[in-house]
């Protein structure tokens, strides 16, 4: 039989679904403070359904194109009152109960259908396999497995609900899991459930891992199971190989090194905690790999993933993130709101600062800030702190901004690190916007100490010295090197255009400036610097429409007026004729 990747299978699954161009994003928004929407969110607050089958049905599709399953599947609802033995709706219905948490629902309409005369049935079975795994009843769940089609839904899951089966009875066959790279995580879970050592020292000796398409969190998971099982000689490579790769967590991997030799392991994996846990790892994982791309598929499985075990994490970021993706921020916040963070007050710091993000997303910025205020009244939490700068100085209140980061300096000592080299960017960014150069410049430079290579702090320092017509050649050197780390960044080449501009190299300036427009097209500082540039070559019928788009292109009324005067007078002789002089400014 040829072998198919597992990617190659999901997205062939995705065609089972019955989903009709679901990824649009929609403009709801959340309503209010995370404490309301946590107690009291309810995913569709919907009116009375359109009347009419047509009414329904094209209600039902316009909220699914929106990502509100809820709606779209009461409209479905509706439909069948009236059709009752419409399998395409059923179908229809069946995955919108599942892929918005009514599971029970859903394994009823599966239960309805598997008993129909259609044809498809392929996903309602694969949920009544599921409703008989989580219960336990292994044997009923591999006899509803054997009765299916070898189709692109049974290539995909069917290997893993088998394996995970079996491993319930107490058997190791991994024989299919080994043959893909990516369902190796998977094998070495199984071994270790079933407690096969042999299956693990087999596992450990033929496979490199850190060469499979495996995460570091899974790795981690891997050489901390054959340290348990004797494989040590493994596990420190895998963590000897992790220490290149995540060099920032050197330290932990040289611990868990030293905890192998004093054979004081930490626990094993909570996915070894029982099949259904184990099963719903695996079908995150391809939740996982169809949210790139087909997130309605990875909804569908994500829920699958929880409807096995309600405690996986992983399943409802997975979900907030596809929530927060298409708008939906309430539920975005409802779905990090479920995870159990009461055993761990660093993660609960973590899910409460995502949840601020989403209430500036919502266009919430002040219960952003309270939320984060919550987090440091309890600890000074100097990301929190930092988090409510980054607010402030989105709204462009670069006052609050700058109090902000200053007290994030606070916390740490009134001393930068190299983990935090983007606090100083940031409040150096914000001290240039406040006309505080000298505080500003020594901002950057220090950003620019810890990330050499930063192409964004490298244009910002140098953009703001070409502007002030300072260090040009420094300047024009470091927005060089921005450009060849960011070829694509249409904000970065259009700085060094302005440098040759303030340099007055006017050629260079109309070619460089050019490609800045290609790549961002509708930015009116951008539109604005060709213009000039544009001007100072004399093509001026040229620069006119250029500054023409610029204007078109913002709201700004201060920045319309000043380029409607060059639209009607031009540029003055001065500017027009030379450029400006150079003053060279020791790094303070």
């Amino acid at each position: 039989m040829k072998k198919i990747s597992l990617r190659t299978s999901l997205l062939l699954t995705t065609s089972l679904l019955l989903f009709a161009g679901c990824d649009q994003n929609s403009d709801v928004q959340s309503d209010g403070s995370s404490d309301d929407v946590i107690s009291s969110y309810s995913p569709s607050k919907m009116e009375t359904p359109p009347p009419t089958l047509s009414g329904s049905f094209l209600a039902a599709q316009f909220a699914q194109d929106r990502s509100d399953w809820e709606s779209a599947s009461t409209y479905f609802s509706k439909i069948l009152d009236s059709a009752p033995a419409e399998s395409d709706i059923q179908r229809r219905l069946m995955a919108l109960q599942m892929g918005s948490g009514h599971y029970d629902q859903a394994m009823a309409m599966a239960e309805k259908i598997s008993k129909s005369d259609t044809k498809d049935k392929a996903l309602a079975n694969l949920l009544l396999s599921l409703s008989t795994f989580k219960a336990g009843k292994f044997d009923e769940s591999l006899k509803i497995v054997a009765n299916y089609k070898t189709d692109a839904l049974g290539i995909a899951i069917l290997p893993l609900l088998k394996t995970w089966a079996e491993a319930g009875q107490g058997t190791t066959n991994i024989a299919e899991l080994k043959d893909s790279p990516s369902l190796l995580y998977q094998a070495v879970l199984v071994a270790a459930y079933t407690k096969n050592k042999e299956a693990l020292a087999q596992l450990a000796k033929s496979y490199d891992f850190t060469k499979t398409p495996t995460p570091v969190s899974r790795l981690e998971d891997i050489a901390l199971i054959f340290a348990h099982f004797g494989e040590t000689e493994e596990a420190k490579s895998i963590y000897d190989a992790l220490k290149s790769g995540v060099p920032e967590r050197t330290a932990l991997y040289d611990t868990q090194i030293k905890n192998i030799e004093s054979n004081t392991l930490p626990p094993l994996p909570k996915q070894l905690s029982s099949p259904q846990v184990g099963l719903s790892e695996a079908i995150f994982d391809m939740a996982q790999i169809l949210s790139h791309g087909y997130q309605d598929s990875a909804r569908l499985f994500a829920h699958m993933s929880l409807y096995l075990n309600a405690d996986n994490a992983a399943s409802y970021e997975l979900l907030a993130q596809i929530a927060s993706d298409n708008k939906l921020y309430t539920e975005a916040t409802a779905y990090l709101s479920r995870i159990d963070t009461s055993n761990d007050p660093d993660r609960k710091i973590q899910i409460q600062r995502q949840i601020a993000q989403l209430q500036v997303s919502a266009g919430h910025p002040d219960e952003a800030i309270r939320i984060l205020e919550t987090i440091i009244d309890a600890k000074q939490n100097v990301d929190a702190q930092i988090q409510i700068g980054d607010i402030y100085r989105s709204q462009d209140d670069f006052k609050n901004a700058l109090k902000a980061y200053n007290k994030a300096y606070d916390f740490l000592g009134g001393t930068i690190t190299a983990k935090y080299w983007d606090l100083s960017f940031a409040r150096g960014m914000t001290n240039e916007r406040l006309k505080n150069w000298d505080q500003a410049e020594k901002d950057l430079q220090t950003a620019l100490l810890f990330e050499p290579d930063q192409p964004y702090v490298l244009n910002y320092l140098g953009y703001s010295w070409a502007d002030q017509g300072i260090n040009l050649d420094k300047a024009a050197e470091m927005i060089e090197k921005a450009v060849r780390l960011k070829p694509d960044d249409g904000a970065i080449v259009d700085s060094l255009g302005w440098i040759y501009f303030r340099m007055g190299q006017y050629d260079k300036a109309v070619a460089t400036l050019e490609k800045a427009i290609q790549l961002a097209p509708t930015e009116p500082e951008l539109n604005d610097h060709l213009g000039d540039a544009y001007w100072n070559v004399g093509r001026k019928s040229e620069a006119k429409f250029q500054w023409k788009r610029a204007a078109s292109f913002t709201t700004d009324q201060a920045l319309i007026a000043k380029i409607q005067t060059k639209i009607d007078n031009g540029l003055p002789d001065a500017v027009a004729a030379k450029p400006k002089t150079e003053k060279v400014v020791e790094n303070k």
